[in-house]
């Protein structure tokens, strides 16, 4: 198997070249790609690899500058410290989206996802509609109406959505409260599934508002949130254990 890495960092590319002989000794690293201007240059040579490797931030920009001046087909898997909400768009169309400091385990199971990899006659990965989806998913904005005015409120400021008498209500990290004009399931399509969970019908929490979890009768649990609310949290006893998956990051 042929990989190139796109990576600023050299004791990172290091790093992954050891973990990728760990996998298997015949891969062959063919590039080192440090830079925007590098890769084009690179891809614009006609070079052929099985896979890519590729970091986000590059020395001199972000790579979604080489997928809008290139069409590129070639599989990737992400390995990156970038979070927030491209993670779940990436999830959609690439292999995979590895997050430094990358684990053997992990990477073994991407390359397996990617061995496994058989695109449809005709459907290849568009990593252009990738990009298009990272960029609408970074700058993710929920509208509503709050006295015939129209405001809005930003993913990554949500602690916690509740639904409740007809209106689904976001309330920030600052303990602000605005209605919204989406349901529960409509917004949770546009969350990073990382960072939010659907708890039960009424909510859906980040993962930095939980601030206390208690045990419940009926093998439940209770969540103690911030900002308060002013209801019972519960996680049922059905998503009890994809919540603790949720925590330990294995969603």
């Amino acid at each position: 198997m042929k990989i190139v890495i796109f990576e600023d960092e050299m004791h990172n590319a290091e790093r992954l070249k050891q973990l990728l002989h760990k996998y298997d000794a015949g891969i062959e690293v063919v590039a080192v790609i440090e830079s925007v201007t590098e890769g084009l240059k690179w891809l614009e040579e006609g070079h052929r690899v099985d896979l890519m490797m590729m970091d986000i931030q590059l020395s001199d920009g972000n790579c979604f500058e080489l997928f809008s001046k290139m069409k590129i087909q070639t599989p990737v898997i992400f390995t990156t410290a970038f979070d927030g909400f491209a993670l779940q768009a990436f999830k959609v169309n690439s292999i995979d989206y590895l997050m430094k400091p990358i684990e053997l385990e992990e990477l073994k199971n991407a390359l397996r996802k990617y061995e496994n990899f058989q695109p449809v006659a005709g459907n290849v990965i568009s990593i252009e509609k990738i990009a298009e989806e990272f960029m609408r998913r970074n700058s993710t904005r929920f509208i509503g109406k709050v006295n015939n005015q129209l405001v809005y409120v930003k993913a990554q400021d949500i602690a916690y959505l509740h639904f409740s008498k007809g209106i689904t209500m976001a309330t920030t990290t600052a303990n602000q409260r605005l209605p919204l004009d989406y349901s529960l399931d409509q917004i949770e399509k546009l969350l990073d599934k990382n960072l939010f969970f659907r708890i039960n019908r009424q909510f859906i929490i980040h993962l930095d508002a939980i601030k206390k979890i208690t045990t419940y009768y009926n093998s439940r649990l209770i969540l103690q949130l911030a900002p308060y609310v002013d209801t019972d949290v519960i996680i049922s006893r059905e998503r009890v254990a994809e919540f603790k998956s949720w925590l330990e990051g294995k969603s």
